[in-house]
């Protein structure tokens, strides 16, 4: 028994069959179609040529994207430990 699911997913008009782990597959669809919108940005800006230089491009824009909410999420945390803190020294 297999732990892997087959997946087709569309990026830039193109199929792929990925695997990924059962019960994943929402996840794996959802990232192919965020980098499709993103490499679809991309080349309608019509600033880059190229499929290999807009795929740099996109993984780039994401990776700022993911570095840019690890931070906010970040903050968030603080922010609610500081609340969780003032909330208990007030009930006790």
């Amino acid at each position: 028994m297999s732990d892997l699911q087959a997946v087709e997913v569309s990026i830039l008009s193109q199929s792929y069959t990925l695997t990924c782990p059962i019960g994943k597959e929402a996840n794996l669809r959802q990232a192919a179609y965020n980098l499709d919108e993103k490499l679809k940005s991309i080349k309608s800006s019509g600033r880059v040529m190229g499929l290999e230089r807009m795929a740099v491009m996109a993984a780039l824009n994401m990776s700022a994207e993911l570095i840019e909410t690890q931070t906010q999420l970040g903050i968030l945390e603080t922010a609610l430990e500081h609340l969780n803190k003032k909330v208990s020294d007030s009930l006790n």
